[in-house]
């Protein structure tokens, strides 16, 4: 269960409206489409076994009524005393009993084959005669060994039986004052006339099915391969006087099924159409309530990944309007802190740098080396006068009149010229490459941003190296769109413990964290210093720029004051 709650609850706004108004509009058509269709499912039960018990009472009243119209020839004929004295009388002359079946029985027989259609053959089994006589009158012998005839022996009443296409009926006959069977009347019917006919008359998916009590079909209307199965009728049992047998009337429930399907039809197309009108209703407050919150993610978003420059449309005037403004502002406001803090930061690093170079007086400075280069002139100290030049170059592209840009030229005069001093100090210890594309030098960049790593690389790396090559290498060449200047040494290097420090507060005095923060307080966290160290193999620092950066941060700062 929470874990379908969570599933929920990470989807989509437009999905949960979707699962939402799905399940209000589904539930409550398809709770009333259900309680619908049991109620017409109930009520055309009720209709289907109203219906079925009439036609099945009509069915047993039917045949009742024939098969007793029928007994009433059979009871005429067993209680005739001309019929019992000619079944009953074994030593009867043959000619006297000719002559009583000629003018007293047989007239009867015929009478009733004659204008009773329903009879088909009328025949009377004497237990004392041994041979047929007349056209009526057989022996019993015949029909002894046949089940009929020995479980009637002493059954009082007519017997009706069929054997699916037959149907016969059976009477004993007995003579007055004796117990004992003197014969038995058997009478042959019209099958069709008399079950067909009435069993038949039913409805196109009704059924019926007459059984004997000894498990015999009397009569069925369904073919022999279809069968009946229980689930697809309503079935009603009555047992059919004057008789051992039992009607079973199947009723079709195929017009039920066609009654509910008309609900279950009609409550799909209901909720067809309120998805319809539901997809309309999401797409109009998609375009309205979600698109406004879908756009208002996708700048949260573009805040989130660092850019404060968007737009925020006011879509509508509602809660999400209003969240939205509210949006706008905190990004104009966080945009003012931002840059407030960005001019105050560069000012105070302005203002440390400025502290720092007026603590040197530069025509002081400059005086002061060319009396020391004249000096060493004539007294030819040719190495001091082309130190102290160095020295001088060095600091005029320094101080570059005060200002904080530079040009890329510039800055590596600058750094070759503090290189070339360094060599000398050291008494040229170590040497120096340089690699630098032309496209570097008309593009500019704030100042003293090599020296202080080469201040490093010399200072940690190349110093510190008691054999082995000693070479630094300075490279610089457009990468990117950007400009890429590289410092090298094969010096000691260090581990990376030392190396992950350098350019944070933790850093042990290598003072490159001054040029990391200038730099992305310039140009933005894309751009900066990459430090690459193998210990005893040596060290790399990459500065990236962005090509005309340090312009356009001019701009910004003399516009701010």
């Amino acid at each position: 269960m929470n874990g379908l709650i969570r599933l929920f609850r990470d989807v989509s706004l437009r999905k949960k409206l979707i699962f939402s108004y799905l399940f209000v509009i589904i539930i409550p058509i398809a709770v009333l489409g259900t309680y619908s269709y049991r109620s017409a499912k109930a009520d055309l039960e009720r209709q289907l076994a109203l219906t079925a018990e009439n036609s099945a009472n009509r069915l047993v009243s039917e045949l009742s009524y024939r098969l007793e119209r029928q007994e009433y020839p059979i009871k005429s004929i067993v209680f005739n005393p001309k019929v019992v004295q000619a079944v009953a009388a074994p030593d009867k002359d043959v000619y006297e009993l000719a002559v009583e079946l000629n003018e007293h029985v047989e007239p009867i027989f015929w009478n009733y084959l004659f204008f009773m259609p329903d009879m088909k053959e009328i025949v009377i089994y004497s237990e004392n005669r041994s041979s047929p006589f007349g056209n009526f009158l057989h022996s019993a012998e015949e029909v002894r060994g046949e089940e009929w005839y020995a479980s009637t022996e002493n059954i009082k009443s007519v017997v009706w039986r069929s054997d699916g296409e037959n149907l016969f009926a059976t009477r004993n006959i007995y003579e007055a004052g004796r117990e004992k069977r003197q014969g038995a009347l058997y009478i042959r019917f019209d099958y069709n006339g008399l079950i067909r006919e009435v069993a038949g008359k039913l409805g196109p998916s009704d059924g019926v099915v007459i059984t004997a009590a000894g498990g015999g079909k009397v009569f069925s209307s369904f073919a022999e391969e279809e069968g009946a199965e229980a689930g697809e009728y309503l079935i009603l049992r009555r047992d059919i006087p004057r008789t051992d047998w039992q009607l079973a009337y199947y009723a079709g429930k195929e017009h039920i099924r066609e009654g509910t399907v008309g609900i279950v039809r009609a409550t799909l197309v209901i909720i067809g159409v309120c998805i319809v009108v539901l997809l309309g209703v999401i797409l109009l407050f998609s375009r309205t309530m979600l698109l406004g919150i879908r756009k208002l993610n996708e700048r949260m978003k573009r805040v989130e990944e660092g850019d404060l420059n968007v737009i925020v449309p006011i879509p509508s005037k509602d809660e999400v309007g209003q969240l939205t403004i509210r949006f706008a502002n905190m990004i104009k406001r966080i945009n003012l802190l931002i840059e407030e803090a960005y001019v105050n930061r560069i000012a105070r690093k302005e203002a440390e740098l400025l502290a720092l170079q007026a603590q040197i007086n530069p025509h002081f400075l400059y005086n002061s080396l060319s009396l020391i280069n004249s000096q060493a002139i004539e007294k030819d100290a040719y190495d001091v006068s082309r130190t102290v030049t160095l020295l001088a170059k060095f600091y005029r592209t320094t101080l570059n009149k005060g200002r904080e840009t530079i040009s890329v030229r510039d800055e590596l005069t600058n750094v070759q010229t503090y290189i070339e001093i360094q060599r000398i100090m050291c008494g040229y210890a170590f040497d120096a490459e340089y690699d630098l594309e032309n496209g570097l030098f008309g593009h500019g960049m704030i100042k003293l941003v090599l020296q202080p790593i080469v201040e490093n690389a010399i200072d940690h790396g190349l110093k510190e190296k008691r054999e082995g090559e000693r070479l630094l290498r300075i490279t610089g060449k457009v990468d990117a769109g950007d400009l890429l200047l590289t410092v090298t040494d094969t010096g000691v290097g260090m581990d990376e413990e030392t190396r992950a420090k350098l350019l944070t507060n933790q850093s042990p005095g290598y003072g490159l964290v001054n040029v990391q923060e200038r730099l992305r307080l310039y140009y933005g966290d894309a751009y900066g210093l990459t430090v690459n160290s193998e210990e005893g193999k040596g060290t790399s620092v990459e500065v990236r720029l962005p090509i005309g950066g340090a312009a356009a941060s001019k701009r910004n700062i003399d516009r701010d004051r």
